[in-house]
């Protein structure tokens, strides 16, 4: 069964929304560390750096179904499918 275009405007308006929240959170990740010294302390380092790689698969997720509506092929669709191939948290890991 698949889902229905009402059905997949929700889902691309809750990612959407969901991602603009966390871009928000990660400006003032980086605002807070860029802007105080107080911030710069090793573990703060490793959230700013982790932030960044969280902002590109945000950028990806706020693409949604955009890249696929303009072609497999386009630009557009090859750019996020970079982004979220080699950014977004990887959920299946090889466990040894």
């Amino acid at each position: 069964m698949s889902l229905s275009e009402q059905q997949l405007y929700a889902i691309s308006a809750t990612e959407r929304v969901c991602s603009a929240i966390s871009l928000t959170g990660t400006a003032i990740i980086v605002i807070s560390f860029l802007g105080s010294s107080a911030f710069r302390k090793p573990i703060n380092r490793l959230v700013f750096y982790a932030s960044w790689g969280n902002l590109m698969t945000n950028i990806a997720t706020v693409i949604s179904q955009s890249g696929i509506h303009m072609g497999l092929n386009s630009p557009l669709c090859q750019f996020q499918a970079f982004l979220i191939q080699w950014l977004a948290p990887r959920s299946r890991e090889t466990k040894w």
